[in-house]
């Protein structure tokens, strides 16, 4: 069995540019062979999705993002039960990105009082688009955040082990996906190139299960009903507590913005903290405090999958 977390922290743990993904990449050939296979897409984005097995004639595929998010001051703070405070923090964000903006207007705006008004609304429209072109520049080629424990480290950390112990039933299949932090773009282009995959696969999504103790188990609605995923849920609070872990399964709205949404039937997994004030939520990724690696939460996960095999 290897020892992912050994192997990829910290020696694969930036994954970003094209040269740092096809490191990564060739250590997991000289690994497993021909037993994975890389499916570049064919668009501009050039999305290299890293696949093991047939997910065509498997049931379930595991999948994990493990491209690298930019570093960012500030966490992307996600709280999948709570919506509201999920848009109040985004929109706190967008208030946060336009103040260098702001400052910045008010002093041109002191250089160019000599000039028309229409002069001064040239600058101010030029001004804007630069901002906005440098800032999505930066979101794309800005510097690897430098820790990805948990994310996403950890899904792929996770989706490797579940491999190691499944590979060889045909039943299963296992794919890490390219540029998820750019949008989706991996997990887009491979349900689009595979709408049998996209349609009628069970998507088993591990994205940042590294930090907390309760473990989101999200189901689609078209997945709930699927026994597989029934008997994963309704076995998740006893095997879970043998590891210190709860599982968290939504009864209202939930959602968690990761690759399971461009496919029809999923169960995503992630591990939350938790606050009386906010509820559940994820609270370090995208910064340098994404260093939490609770090897537990993949035990956990691990054992849940992988029981009837161990039975």
């Amino acid at each position: 069995m290897n020892d992912w977390k050994n192997i990829i922290l910290p020696e694969y743990e930036i994954r970003k540019t094209k040269e740092q993904k096809t490191r990564f990449i060739d250590m997991l050939r000289n690994t497993y062979g021909d037993k994975m296979q890389v499916e570049e897409s064919k668009k501009s984005d050039k999305s290299r999705n890293i696949v093991f097995g047939n997910p065509e004639n498997a049931k379930t595929v595991f999948t994990a993002h493990y491209d690298t998010c930019v570093f960012m001051p500030f966490p992307n703070f996600i709280t999948p039960t709570n919506f509201l405070v999920y848009v109040l923090y985004q929109i706190l964000l967008v208030v946060v990105i336009y103040l260098p903006l702001i400052a910045l207007e008010i002093i041109v705006s002191q250089f160019t009082k000599g000039l028309d008004e229409s002069t001064r609304i040239i600058i101010n429209e030029a001004l804007l688009f630069a901002y906005l072109f440098a800032f999505l520049y930066f979101m794309r080629k800005g510097p690897a955040n430098k820790h990805t424990a948990n994310d996403n480290t950890s899904g792929v950390v996770t989706v490797l082990t579940l491999l190691d112990k499944l590979g060889d039933d045909p039943d299963y299949a296992f794919i890490l996906f390219d540029n998820e932090e750019n949008g989706l773009l991996g997990s887009k282009a491979y349900a689009k190139t595979h709408p049998n995959v996209q349609k009628n696969k069970l998507i088993v999504n591990l994205d940042c299960v590294s930090d907390g103790d309760n473990i989101l188990l999200l189901p689609s609605k078209t997945a709930k009903d699927d026994p597989y995923c029934t008997g994963i849920i309704e076995s998740a609070p006893e095997v879970f507590a043998e590891y210190g872990k709860k599982p968290l399964v939504p009864r209202g709205f939930t959602f968690y913005p990761s690759d399971q949404v461009a496919f029809k039937r999923y169960i995503a997994l992630s591990a939350l903290n938790k606050s009386k004030i906010v509820g559940y939520y994820m609270d370090k990724i995208h910064t340098s405090r994404d260093t939490v690696f609770d090897e537990e939460n993949i035990k956990a996960i691990v054992a849940l999958f992988t029981q009837e095999k161990t039975a």
